[in-house]
């Protein structure tokens, strides 16, 4: 269990709070680049409980920038996109890309006041399908993140987001969460599963070894980026069944996946302390994604402002007929079944009151490597992942099947620039 205030000090992402500052040191997803177009509507933006504003200038660059006009305040999504910038319709305050003020037309044409006028603005980074922004300190500012994925062509990737009400921890932990998919994902019955494909709208097929693997062995590896997630079961008599899941920070992780099946990434990205943007990128790396199948594998449906249909107050559209022999939770979508029983623990769950088992070793490695990261930047360290020497482009999931003699390290190793130079045993807990 975490204490009380440990719990806030995790959960807590605001502007001038610790995680807050710590995960605006990181490159992370602002928008889906095509909500934005070229001299078209401005969009509300909210990240990390800052309110602001995106928009596409008529060259096609993009920008992001606090939401309210510094002038008397008016929101800047009621904005024209005119040739200068994002103009404001209460005076015709104008503002480019970078939050440079451009026009001041109700000032004297003599007036340089606007040259010191600056709207505060994040720069942004446009890959693969996304908009990324960093909003840290200017002179700390990384790298771009290359993913394995984001230089994809768009036929072999999927992107898409979805508003989730609660706290972005909740939603990690979940990812990371072996154990929960053998009951909250479980189909009852056999199905016919398309090529690359895990599950079905009902589930993960009962004969899976995910879901048959008996007391499964979980352990975690500290790495440079993050740490790997690994699921040790039994694929066979002779053979082991053995799954990775790369976590990163700030808040992404891939999901464990086998060579023939399609890959999936996850960024769950806070956007205040009772809500998430959680991003799905489901890609191929040497064929065409059929992203149809993919859509309804995922079970999300969700209307034009990336709100879930299926929700709570609908109870997720659960279905308690199909407990009876087609699927465990009665709720159809693999995410669906995932959105129903982290929302349902309310928008910040009490951890204080919590009882974890031996199947929670990687619940508990995620809470060390936030609390570390964030005592490492107090004391003036890079924060973890940010080394600008670490190829994260060549980070993915692949399992193994292997013989139950080789030691999974072995049968399932990690490239030696991802092993930290000494790995910490506090990292790992016994519970």
């Amino acid at each position: 269990m975490l204490s009380k205030k440990d719990n806030e000090l995790l959960t807590q992402t605001g502007p001038e709070t610790p995680m807050g500052e710590l995960f605006r040191r990181y490159w992370f997803p602002a928008f889906l680049s095509r909500e934005i177009e070229t001299g078209g509507a401005p969009l509300q933006v909210k990240l990390l409980g800052e309110r602001l504003v995106a928009f596409r200038d008529k060259t096609g660059r993009a920008g992001l920038m606090s939401e309210f006009c510094p002038h008397r305040g008016t929101s800047l999504t009621l904005g024209r996109n005119d040739d200068c910038g994002l103009t404001c319709i209460y005076h015709g305050w104008a503002f480019n890309t970078e939050g440079d003020c451009t026009n001041m037309p109700s000032e004297p044409s003599y007036s340089k006041y606007k040259s010191k006028i600056k709207q505060t603005s994040y720069p942004i980074h446009e890959a693969g399908g996304i908009a990324w922004t960093y909003m840290g300190p200017k002179e700390l500012q990384p790298k771009f993140p290359e993913l394995i994925w984001t230089s994809l062509p768009g036929d072999m990737r999927m992107v898409e987001k979805v508003h989730q009400e609660c706290n972005y921890l909740q939603i990690w932990e979940n990812e990371i969460d072996y154990m929960h998919a053998a009951f909250a994902h479980l189909a009852l019955k056999e199905q016919d599963m398309k090529e690359g494909a895990l599950s079905t709208e009902l589930g993960i097929n009962p004969s899976h070894p995910l879901v048959t693997s008996v007391n499964p062995k979980l352990d975690v590896q500290l790495t440079t980026y993050g740490f790997r997630n690994m699921f040790i079961g039994q694929a066979d008599a002779d053979n082991h069944f053995i799954l990775e899941a790369p976590i990163l920070m700030p808040f992404f992780g891939f999901t464990p996946r086998v060579k023939e099946e399609d890959h999936l990434f996850h960024a769950y990205v806070p956007i205040d302390d009772h809500t998430t943007w959680a991003y799905d990128v489901h890609f191929t790396l040497d064929h065409s994604l059929d992203a149809e199948n993919q859509k309804l594998r995922r079970g999300l449906w969700v209307d034009e402002n990336h709100r879930k249909i299926h929700n709570s107050s609908n109870n997720y559209k659960q279905d308690r007929s199909l407990m009876e022999g087609d699927n465990f939770s009665g709720i159809l979508g693999i995410s669906n079944q995932d959105h129903a029983v982290t929302e349902s623990m309310g928008p910040i769950v009490d951890r204080s009151r919590e009882h974890l088992g031996t199947s929670d070793i990687a619940i508990i490695a995620l809470r060390r490597m936030l609390q570390r990261t964030l005592r490492e930047m107090g004391e003036g360290k890079v924060p973890l992942g940010l080394d600008p020497s670490i190829p994260t482009e060549r980070i993915f999931s692949e399992g193994v099947i292997a013989p139950k003699e080789i030691p999974w390290e072995e049968a399932c190793p990690v490239d030696p620039v991802y092993l930290p130079d000494k790995e910490s045993d506090s990292f790992k807990s016994k519970v």
